[in-house]
């Protein structure tokens, strides 16, 4: 009963390999993961000078694996005192939150 149990299994393995290369698909040395074919207009100096460009303006997010803010237009006019202030207005009112 044992080794019925094992020829199963190793049967099922065996069907599963043959099964995976029957699709047909190529996951051997550099084709995995499958990558899309895809064709670029732009010259490899056009790239960098569009990435120079958003990264000079601020609109450029992403940057490698740090997360840039774009630069706000906006100035605010309040003075730090107001700006204590509302934040006291809002902690008393339990507007704030702190991820609770």
């Amino acid at each position: 009963m044992n080794n019925t149990i094992r020829f199963a299994a190793v049967a099922a393995l065996a069907v599963s390999a043959f099964a995976a290369q029957a699709a047909g698909l190529d996951f051997t040395g550099d084709h995995y993961p499958m990558q899309v074919q895809t064709q670029s207009n732009l010259s490899r100096a056009e790239v960098v000078a569009q990435v120079k460009d958003a990264m000079a303006h601020h609109t450029m997010l992403v940057q490698g694996d740090e997360l840039l803010t774009p630069a706000s237009d906006k100035v605010s006019t309040l003075s730090r005192a107001q700006v204590s202030q509302e934040a006291a207005a809002a902690e008393a009112a339990g507007a704030l939150s702190f991820g609770e």
